[in-house]
């Protein structure tokens, strides 16, 4: 089993901590995030998409790529992934990361996908998408690098399927699908071993993390959504619910069908953690997260 890290989710550690943290855990991949810092924001506490250390700009020349390649090199770690933020048509800036994540000996990258919140309909939004994806490719085979969509929400791939119907036009070597079923709590879930057996060659990456639905506790009909059976207090009044992150034990998630389910369909790439529930300090979490996938592989296994 290959475990990696999305920095991301180590907002507090800089490159060699994080280098050193994930080592001790056992997590040999490491998938830096990719965003440009305001100086007003460095000055900001940690947070996993503010003041975050554990990321590297798009811009970074080679004095500021240094302290990311050595940490990983020091700690026997693999710059597995570059996690950018890149908006759905702008080749520029996404070469510029192709380039950096050559140079960091990468494989793959998180290209981007239009948001989708009814203000623009969806064929439009694919169209556009194809015709970016179909600049992309020839971009990701020149670079040696693997650009990858992946299943979010508020995208127009928030699914299994729907990243399929982006990407299957492309050749799988060039152009692959981050499956993520903690994003698909939020929207896009599917049955996952049916979405796994459609991305076929397609499924590149996967990410862990784990979400829940819960109803607003001070709504006169949250008793009726905790039981059933209880008559609703105001039959015309709905009750909201929120999605939020939790451990990867403690959500809708369930990791081990995932596993099982990415067995049978034959996958043997990375499980990067991306753990935003805040339950552990990140050094714990990490390794919790390392002895969760190993026993629950174990039991597969036995």
């Amino acid at each position: 089993m290959k475990l990696s890290i999305f920095t991301v989710a180590a907002p507090d550690l800089t490159p060699d901590q994080l280098c050193e943290a994930a080592a001790a855990s056992g997590i040999e991949g490491i998938e830096w995030r990719c965003k440009e810092t305001d100086e007003a924001v460095r000055a900001q506490q940690a947070s996993f998409w503010g003041n975050n250390l554990c990321t590297i700009a798009p811009s970074a020349g080679e004095d500021d790529i240094k302290p990311f390649d050595e940490a990983a090199r020091r700690h026997g770690r693999q710059a597995i992934a570059l996690t950018p933020y890149i908006s759905a048509g702008d080749l520029e800036a996404t070469e510029q990361v192709f380039r950096l994540a050559k140079r960091l000996g990468a494989s793959m990258v998180r290209v981007g996908v239009p948001g989708y919140n009814r203000t623009a309909n969806y064929n439009d939004l694919f169209e556009q998408e194809i015709r970016y994806l179909t600049e992309v490719e020839p971009l990701a085979k020149d670079y040696g690098v693997k650009a990858v969509v992946e299943t979010h929400h508020a995208t127009i791939a928030p699914s299994a399927s729907l990243a399929y119907r982006l990407v299957s036009r492309f050749n799988p070597d060039h152009v692959g699908v981050l499956y993520d079923p903690g994003n698909m709590v939020h929207e896009g879930f599917e049955n996952y071993r049916m979405g796994m057996e459609l991305l076929g060659p397609y499924l590149a990456h996967v990410h862990v993390k784990n979400a829940v639905w819960l109803p607003a506790a001070d709504h006169p009909n949250a008793p009726s959504a905790a039981k059933s059976g209880v008559p609703e207090a105001e039959p015309l009044n709905t009750l909201p619910f929120a999605c939020s992150w939790r451990p990867l034990a403690s959500g809708i998630v369930p990791w081990k069908q995932v596993l099982a389910d990415l067995k049978a369909v034959g996958y043997q790439g990375w499980f990067g953690v991306e753990d935003f529930s805040q339950a552990y300090d990140t050094r714990t979490m990490l390794g919790v997260y390392a002895k969760q996938m190993r026993a629950w592989t174990e039991e597969l296994q036995a």
